[in-house]
């Protein structure tokens, strides 16, 4: 952060810099050019004192005064005084050599008006030609340093304007690729945001600037990745304990049920063995054997579910499989007044599976629709080509559905809506545990009131698999 604000300051100094910078020459023109224009008007002095001489000369000439001859002299002395104080001007625009031609011309023209002065003789044509010399020179000093103060005053009023287009311009240039740059920052802590939200934590390196800002981005991402893979390890770990402690709530509770009953009757048959009959103690027997079968079955529920070993798979034909399983529950279906709905299509490609353990899961998924719907109902089984590999098939049941809530926790191991004594809870961990390791995955789909559709996706067999059809798996 220390970077940027220094980055920000020194920008600020560097803009005053060249705004003071800026203000300072044009100030500096400014004065030059009023120096400028009271050298013009020297210049002008000069050109005026000359073209007096100039004056009195005709007069002293075409109608001899003598009174025009001393103001020749005078104004000589203040052309001369003139000349001394432009003499840098002069040599700067006219230059040495023609500087020097004139304050010969300027000597050589005051020397003749001295022999005139004096009642001397002289040619009066040199005398016209020097003083036409002078002013020559003198007019064109004049014509020189206006067009000097024309290039000046241009510069005055168009160089402003040129270095405030050029640093629009060069401000223009900066906005965009700062634009650019910020525009890029935001769609990558949008991609980012949205990767580390579905867990990619790859999008955070996708930004490949190593400017102070971009190392800051990647670095805050990078510490928020942590922080959630770090409060993920420990909800992972809060849901395994409320797992646990719901599996073992769930087996004291399904195992003592029995294991009860089983000693109260063992207790009872031991007490009244002698007073009871035949009829009435294998009756109770009989109640300890289902009780004892009730509680193996808690266990190979259990079993079933823990198990990790691979059972052999074959090449399977999804109607098939639904139509053995219809088999199996028909009847209580119609029993249940549930109508059931059956769409499928035999042109599904081969699923991949074991055929036991396939009718286990779909008769979960019918039993569970079936008490979803106590007062009757319609069943949906429909199967399509689902995401590329896989086949899918749905169903639907119009029972009461299940909230948001329950639809978290439907997968986890004794978790149950139903009344004590009326299931386990095991049933749909058991069925995501086997397609689970059928390589598929199960999506649900619920509304309170509406019903639930339940979408098995299971892997297809492909040509390739053909040589593979009596091994132990099936390849994908």
């Amino acid at each position: 952060m220390n970077k940027i604000r220094i980055k920000i300051i020194i920008f600020f100094v560097a803009f005053i810099s060249f705004m003071t910078l800026n203000t300072a020459m044009y100030g500096w023109n400014i004065v030059s050019f009023r120096d400028r224009l009271g050298v013009l008007d020297h210049f002008h002095e000069l050109l005026s004192d000359i073209l007096e001489i100039r004056r009195y000369e005709k007069n002293y000439i075409f109608y001899p005064e003598p009174g025009s001859l001393k103001e020749m002299l005078v104004y000589i002395e203040m052309t001369e005084q003139t000349v001394g104080i432009l003499q840098e001007n002069i040599v700067e625009i006219g230059g040495e050599e023609e500087y020097q031609g004139f304050i010969s011309d300027l000597k050589e023209y005051k020397q003749r008006l001295h022999i005139l002065s004096e009642g001397g003789k002289t040619d009066f044509a040199e005398v016209r030609r020097l003083g036409t010399a002078m002013v020559g020179f003198a007019q064109r000093l004049l014509d020189l340093k206006k067009q000097r103060i024309h290039n000046a005053l241009i510069s005055i009023l168009y160089i402003p304007i040129c270095v405030m287009i050029g640093l629009a311009a060069l401000i223009t240039v900066l906005f965009i690729w700062q634009a650019k740059r910020v525009m890029d920052r935001l769609a990558y802590v949008q991609q980012a945001a949205e990767g580390v939200a579905k867990g990619d934590y790859e999008a955070i390196q996708h930004i490949k600037s190593d400017d102070y800002a971009s190392k800051l981005m990647r670095s805050a991402f990078s510490k928020m990745a942590e922080e959630i893979e770090s409060r993920q390890e420990q909800l992972i770990e809060s849901r395994k304990l409320v797992s646990i402690g719901t599996l073992t709530s769930g087996i004291a509770h399904e195992l003592n049920n029995p294991l009860n009953n089983v000693s109260l009757t063992a207790d009872t048959l031991l007490e009244e063995f002698g007073e009871l009959s035949e009829v009435e103690a294998k009756e109770m027997l009989l109640d300890i054997i289902n009780e004892t079968s009730r509680a193996s079955e808690v266990v190979r529920n259990l079993l079933d579910f823990s198990r990790e070993d691979r059972q052999p798979m074959t090449r399977l034909k999804v109607a098939e499989v639904i139509r053995q399983t219809l088999k199996l529950v028909g009847n209580q279906l119609m029993l249940d007044h549930v109508r059931v709905i059956s769409s499928i299509p035999d042109d599904l490609p081969d699923i991949c599976g074991d055929l036991h353990y396939l009718e286990q899961v779909f008769i979960n998924l019918f039993m569970n629709a079936t008490q979803a719907m106590p007062d009757g109902g319609v069943l949906s089984i429909s199967a399509r080509s689902g995401p590329e590999g896989y086949v899918c098939v749905d169903v639907a049941d119009t029972g009461c559905g299940m909230s948001a809530e329950t639809l978290e926790r439907i997968f986890d191991p004794f978790y149950t809506t139903k009344p004590v004594g009326k299931g386990t809870g095991l049933g749909l961990s058991i069925i995501y545990g086997i397609v689970k390791k059928h390589g598929g995955f199960i999506e649900v789909k619920s509304e309170v009131d509406q019903g639930t559709t339940f979408s098995i996706h299971l892997l297809t067999m492909g040509e390739e698999d053909e040589a593979d059809e009596q091994v132990s798996s099936c390849g994908h």
